[in-house]
């Protein structure tokens, strides 16, 4: 495998360097992250979990005294930065006999369940995002209650699987949005594929008792909006891109519009009351990478509709190379804080990454065995 040469960093990498928890081959973030900190210097360890056989065993030990030490896979002298990307509990235990798999399984979990509640308490580990913040993060209505305490505005939100509530909702508020807890995929038994997304409620949808009450959602009142705003906040940097649908009337959800190339993003900045108000959200949540999405009215008021703590960003670096969003994240990762210094990471972009042989070689050995029963497990339009 042909890589490019390591260019000189003002930054030297430290003795311990990041490890990567995805449990998906094909996840494109996780290795174009891999490639731009080896092309610095670091020497970063891509994992499913902290089951991997390529990992040290982890250990925590307690004692009254001296509370929480870790050893192997999550020791300060292993690891610098963890992050909590995609994570899974192992399943595939090859030398376990199968009658004894259902015990291991949960070991495992509970093991990692246990690990993970107390990262907060394993001094000289970074994490991006603190595994317990990062799940709590994953609740809409956490999230609406951090946002209203942060000042956020926000559009009027039902969560529901009463069709009497449903239907009053929706007649107190006019057009309504209804959008899934989280986006899937999938084929029916003909071989169509469908895909939840954002999208504005009729009369018919509200018929059928028994589909809304077998299915909770979410339903939310419609935002006149001019346009999107998706901001990938990495520590203390705002990236931001403006999201347009060319006057499509059923511009409601971007990620669905994108698919026929509807979309035209730019890059643009945020007022500095709204980034205090983000950095406030961010801060309640206790998360310090996020995907933010903001639907702008007429008035220029932004409209917070949700944080994606492990949100995809490369397809905005993408069609904006102007926001460097995958330095910077490697900026963080490597340097484990914060409040890294960027140009510390240089020659990474998600241009040069594409251009890679890396690149090449890794999406050959993984692209040909990706789908299963027609999904793409771990990846979405967003």
């Amino acid at each position: 495998m042909t890589s490019h040469s390591r260019k000189p960093s003002a930054v030297d990498p430290p003795a311990a360097n990041p490890l990567i928890l995805s449990v998906y081959a094909h996840d494109i973030h996780a290795h174009a992250v891999r490639w731009g900190l080896r092309r610095n210097g670091y020497a970063p360890v891509w994992a499913h979990s902290l089951a991997d056989e390529a990992l040290t065993p982890a250990s925590l030990e307690f004692d009254d005294q001296g509370g929480v030490a870790a050893f192997g896979a999550l020791s300060p002298g292993a690891v610098s930065s963890v992050w909590f990307r995609r994570p899974r509990f192992p399943e595939h235990f090859p030398r376990t006999q199968e009658s004894d798999l259902p015990f291991v399984r949960n070991e495992w979990k509970r093991f990692l369940l246990n690990a993970y509640a107390v990262a907060d308490a394993l001094a000289g580990t970074f994490w991006v995002n603190r595994p317990n913040a990062a799940v709590e993060a994953e609740n809409k209505l956490v999230q609406m209650r951090a946002a209203q305490r942060c000042g956020l505005t926000f559009p009027r939100t039902l969560v529901s699987s009463d069709p009497a509530q449903i239907r009053r909702f929706v007649a107190d508020n006019g057009q309504v949005v209804y959008k899934p807890f989280q986006t899937h995929t999938w084929q029916d038994a003909e071989g169509r594929m469908y895909s939840t997304y954002a999208r504005t409620i009729d009369a018919a949808m509200l018929e059928d008792e028994d589909s809304l009450r077998q299915c909770p959602g979410i339903y939310q009142a419609l935002v006149p909006k001019t346009h999107d705003v998706r901001v990938t906040v990495v520590g203390g940097r705002f990236l931001a891109a403006r999201l347009e649908g060319g006057g499509d009337a059923t511009f409601v959800d971007w990620r669905a519009s994108s698919i026929g190339n509807r979309v035209s993003s730019s890059a643009t900045t945020l007022p500095a009351a709204l980034e205090a108000k983000i950095s406030a959200l961010m801060r309640e949540l206790g998360i310090v990478f996020g995907c933010v999405d903001l639907a702008i009215d007429a008035e220029g008021r932004a409209h917070f509709l949700e944080v994606n703590q492990s949100g995809q960003f490369l397809f905005l670096e993408h069609s904006v190379p102007e926001l460097p969003i995958l330095q910077a994240v490697c900026a963080m990762l490597g340097q484990a804080r914060a409040d890294y210094a960027i140009e510390a990471i240089q020659g990474v972009s998600y241009a040069d990454y594409l251009a890679s042989d890396e690149h090449r070689e890794w999406w050959d050995a993984v692209s040909g065995d990706i789908r299963q029963d027609g999904n793409i497990p771990g990846v979405s339009l967003e």
